[in-house]
C-alpha cells in the first residue's frame, strides 16, 4: 500500500512538472521567433493599449495603431505578445492574427538627469478643497 501511496504521488508530481514546464515561455518563445523571421513586416508603433473588461476574467484585448504605407492604421488583437527591449524606436509585428509589441523599457535607470526651466506652474486644486 505504500509502494502505491509512494508511486502516486511521484508520478502526480513529475506530471505537475512537465504541466508547468510546457506552459512557462510560450509567449517568449514565439516572440523570439518572430524577431528573427525577417519575412515578417516590421510596423513603426504610434501606440496601443489594453481594452480591460471589469466583467470578464479573460485576458483584456490589445488595440494598438501602427503606420503601413504611410497611413496610420489601427487594430484589436486577442492574442498579443509585449516585449520590453533594450531599443530606441517601439515597432510591432502582425502575423496572422497574432500581434508582437517590442517597445523600450518606460523608465531607464541609466538614462542622464533631465534639464530645463519651469515657464509656468499651476497649483491644481483637489476636488475637496471648495
Amino acid at each position: 500500500m505504500k509502494k502505491q501511496k509512494l508511486f502516486s504521488l511521484s508520478m502526480i508530481a513529475v506530471l505537475s512538472a512537465l504541466i508547468i514546464s510546457g506552459c512557462s515561455g510560450g509567449g517568449l518563445d514565439r516572440s523570439q521567433e518572430v524577431a528573427k523571421d525577417k519575412s515578417i513586416k516590421k510596423y513603426d508603433l504610434v501606440w496601443f493599449d489594453y481594452l480591460n473588461d471589469s466583467e470578464s476574467d479573460k485576458a483584456p484585448l490589445l488595440k494598438a495603431s501602427y503606420m503601413a504605407k504611410g497611413k496610420q492604421k489601427t487594430e484589436t488583437f486577442k492574442k498579443y505578445v509585449e516585449n520590453v527591449e533594450d531599443i530606441e524606436q517601439p515597432y510591432i509585428k502582425i502575423r496572422g492574427d497574432e500581434a508582437f509589441i517590442y517597445r523600450p523599457p518606460y523608465i531607464k535607470y541609466d538614462q542622464e538627469p533631465l534639464e530645463g526651466v519651469v515657464k509656468d506652474k499651476i497649483e491644481q486644486k483637489s476636488s475637496d478643497d471648495k
